[in-house]
């Protein structure tokens, strides 16, 4: 067991050692630069010890007092007999660690099993996983609100086919295409590509709608009533997509039960377009976008609960604090009581916020500290004389204060309401890490990994409106869900879950099937088109192509003929229903008509 002892004569020997300029409260030590994986907090101004590199913390004796700092510029109201003294003069961490208990703690007894909840154990297919995230009652919502704007604009179109109403099925498909873009990883691709009649274009994408069809849907989505916009916008900067992204939220938490960790960040939604609460991040690769707080499950990434930062809101409804304590709380809100652990990085983590969890949330915290806040003692900060891979424990009833020396010149800082000892992981080798670091790091990257997988396979596409942006969110952290959900419930029955690519494909086709189903009725489709249309279905066209062609009791215009020639004739194709003229019909008999239906 690492312990800290310092008697009384040892205090006296480093005070009594000749001077050499101490930096403990220097603005270089408060500031210092952390070269690991660094948390991309746009409002970090020290750095972010996301790596939590680690130290050991050894029995001090008297031959190795060259391990500890030089405190000869520290007050003596700094250090009190068998105590570490914050900065404030009023917090004491003890040199000693708490007796340890033969049981468990019971704030580390966690009381509910992870894993679906309700509804979502039942669900075993991709489909029915995503149904979970995006209820029917959800998109109904987008569906108003799109024929809302699309009625308004209905005058601009001279042809009333370009300006159509949608509805549940087609929008569907149009999320299918999406999340089937994202699965080919080209999102981001030219839809000239993607909808190609040389052989080089998407099969799925042209059997489901025509190109111009997509980019009006796109530019049609609306998700709030118009009419009473900007009265709502008055006091609230989501107004634009706020019932959804709450309705969105309140349906993620219902279907599924967190792990015993959890981890609490912020991801940032590209956008480059004008926005109220735009966010500025150099350290994230976008560097401008949408920030939005996320509480994820540190081991499955299923995200339990979002909160968008809009800044400051004028008064009303949703006028909130945007301090890292408040921002916390309402995140953990519906985790409250139930003893799990909450991993933070510095610019949420502090020694008040981990005290008020602990004690009226039930819930423990593990994270990075800063090194200028007043309850932190001098000598936990300062790195002269601090030698590499050493540690200093500092405890209270219910905290443990954590100051590693990963290498010369710098130190990083945690603080723990879980742990209560000094243990070391003895895996780490000569490096003598503290349980804390380790426990820290393992956990650490949960919300970073969402965010990954968003832009592993995203489905966002360029837009210069923000609503439509945090909608592609949700889009992508629905299905990270569901494909949580389903991984659960296979492996539960024991069979082999697909791979998540695999499970966006699952998605995309059975969004786009019943669409395609409904357009392969409409018989003046070109033949290319509907050749697709069936082979997506995975079936041969149902069309009767056996008949001859034969006069009806209708004339038309030869579709083949120039216009000037106005050659009329009531004998139709049986394929494209298209009137032709004598010269342009050619007659087949069965034999060479199914040979060529079998090309």
């Amino acid at each position: 067991m690492s312990r800290n002892i310092l008697d009384d004569h040892i205090i006296q020997e480093i005070l009594e050692e000749d001077g050499i300029e101490g930096e403990v409260s220097s603005e270089i030590e408060d500031n210092l630069e952390i070269d690991d994986d660094d948390s991309n907090s746009s409002q970090s101004g020290d750095d972010d010890n996301s790596e939590a590199e680690d130290f050991s913390a050894g029995n001090i004796s008297a031959e190795m007092l060259h391990r500890r700092p030089d405190l000869s510029d520290v007050p003596l109201s700094y250090i009190r007999q068998g105590y570490y003294v914050g900065r404030n003069g009023s917090t004491n961490w003890s040199i000693e660690e708490p007796p340890r208990n033969v049981r468990t703690r019971s704030h580390n007894i966690i009381l509910h099993a992870p894993g679906p909840i309700n509804e979502a154990k039942d669900a075993l297919t991709p489909l029915d996983c995503w149904s979970l995230m995006f209820p029917d009652s959800l998109l109904d919502m987008v569906v108003t609100y799109t024929n809302m704007y699309i009625d308004s604009i209905h005058d601009n179109f001279q042809r009333e086919r370009d300006c159509l109403p949608t509805d549940l099925v087609e929008l569907k498909a149009l999320l299918g295409l999406l999340y089937y873009c994202g699965k080919l990883r080209g999102a981001h691709l030219n839809t000239m590509d993607l909808w190609a009649t040389d052989g080089t274009g998407s099969d799925v994408c042209i059997a489901t709608m025509s190109r111009q069809r997509f980019h009006f849907l796109l530019r049609c989505l609306r998700f709030d009533d118009p009419n009473t916009r900007e009265q709502r916008r008055q006091n609230d900067k989501l107004a634009a997509i706020r019932d959804l992204f709450t309705k969105f939220v309140e349906i993620i938490k219902k279907h599924y039960s967190l792990g015993d960790t959890v981890t609490i960040d912020e991801k940032l939604e590209p956008f480059r377009g004008r926005c109220p609460f735009r966010q500025y991040m150099p350290k994230k690769p976008a560097k401008y976008g949408i920030k939005i707080f996320v509480m994820a499950d540190s081991r499955t990434y299923y995200s339990a609960c979002l909160e968008v930062y809009t800044g400051r809101q004028n008064s009303g409804p949703h006028a909130v604090s945007n301090s890292p304590p408040d921002v916390v709380k309402r995140l953990v809100e519906q985790i409250r009581g139930s003893h799990r652990n909450v991993l933070m990085d510095n610019w949420f983590t502090s020694i008040p916020l981990m005290t008020e969890l602990y004690e009226d949330y039930e819930l423990t915290v593990v994270g990075t500290l800063r090194k200028n806040k007043p309850e932190i003692p001098p000598c936990f900060v300062a790195t002269r004389r601090r030698e590499e891979w050493t540690t200093y424990f500092g405890f209270k009833p219910n905290c443990t204060l954590v100051s590693y020396s990963p290498r010369k010149g710098k130190v990083v800082l945690l603080a723990s309401t879980m742990h209560h000892d000094a243990k070391i992981d003895v895996d780490t080798g000569d490096k003598r890490k503290p349980e804390v670091i380790t426990d820290y790091n393992m956990h650490k990257c949960g919300v970073d990994v969402v965010d990954e997988m968003c832009g592993t396979y995203s489905v966002s596409r360029v837009s210069k409106r923000w609503p439509l942006t945090i909608f592609f969110g949700l889009m992508n952290v629905g299905c990270i869900n569901a494909f949580v959900i389903y991984n659960a419930n296979i492996t539960h029955i024991n069979q082999e879950p697909l791979e998540r690519r695999n499970f966006l494909k699952d998605i995309a086709l059975s969004l786009v099937k019943p669409q395609i189903e409904k357009r392969s009725s409409i018989t003046t489709l070109p033949r290319h088109i509907r050749s697709r249309m069936f082979q997506v279905l995975g079936r041969e066209e149902s069309t009767d192509q056996t008949a001859s062609a034969g006069p009806s009791n209708i004339r038309g215009r030869c579709s083949t003929c120039p216009p000037k020639k106005d050659r009329k004739s009531k004998t139709q194709c049986q394929i494209c229903k298209s009137f032709v003229c004598r010269d342009h019909t050619a007659f087949l008999c069965i034999n060479c008509n199914q040979k060529m239906s079998q090309k």
